[in-house]
């Protein structure tokens, strides 16, 4: 069966236009906040990474968990927010 004009099949390869590199294990969650001018990154260790998107740089980098992160969030423009597997929430506050 021929497959229709412009599907995807015939699209090539997205390519990525930067790679963010700041955490050696697996990233287990991430998040927007500030208008999206920052990204959240934690790992499967307990680390969070907080990304300016314009400088691609961490501007906050620390061990939050002992365990493996299930989500990070943002409260306002200066909290974040992580959880993990044992139902542990913290909030951090910070001007990152």
């Amino acid at each position: 069966m021929a497959k229709p004009k412009g599907s995807q099949d015939s699209l090539p390869p997205a390519q990525p236009s930067y790679v963010l590199r700041g955490h050696r294990e697996p990233i287990h969650a991430l998040g927007f906040f500030r208008e999206n001018s920052r990204l959240i990154s934690g790992d499967a260790e307990g680390w969070i990474v907080v990304w300016d998107i314009y400088l691609k740089r961490p501007v906050a980098v620390w061990k939050a968990h002992q365990k493996s992160l299930l989500g990070v969030g943002s409260w306002g423009n200066d909290r974040i927010i992580t959880w993990v597997k044992y139902l542990f929430l913290v909030v951090w506050r910070g001007s990152g």
